[in-house]
């Protein structure tokens, strides 16, 4: 890994783990500090990742139903996004260029393409 990768990969490390401890301490539906969805604001519609902080504090907190409850597209993504960060940060080979071209195939990019906006507007019709 070249330095400058390194150093792009510590400092989005510590980020994340900025982000998820002040999730962790602070309720996002509680507090005035917590960064609010601009879609929202303009639209008045939950855009399709509206959620995603109330659903991490609750998760990390082992209220499971409760996080699945805030966005229910998170547990289509969540298990995404953890293969796509082992692929990212520990498959090395054959087997990241394997992993790679799944879960950034373009079956999977489309699929997420569609997903997205789809769920954007179902979760808006349906009021979830």
């Amino acid at each position: 890994m070249s330095p400058a990768k390194k150093t792009t990969f510590i400092l989005g490390t510590l980020g994340a783990i900025t982000v998820l401890a002040l999730l962790y301490v602070f309720n996002p539906a509680e507090t005035a500090l917590a960064p609010k969805c601009v879609f929202k604001a303009i639209t008045g519609w939950s855009c399709s990742g509206c959620g995603m902080q109330r659903f991490l504090h609750a998760f990390m907190h082992g209220r499971f139903l409760e996080a699945i409850h805030y966005n229910y597209m998170l547990v289509v993504f969540l298990p995404y996004i953890i293969l796509f960060s082992i692929e990212q940060l520990l498959l090395k080979g054959e087997t990241k260029r394997r992993w790679k071209r799944v879960l950034e195939g373009p079956v999977m990019i489309t699929a997420i393409c569609i997903m997205v906006p789809i769920w954007c507007v179902v979760r808006n019709i349906l009021h979830v």
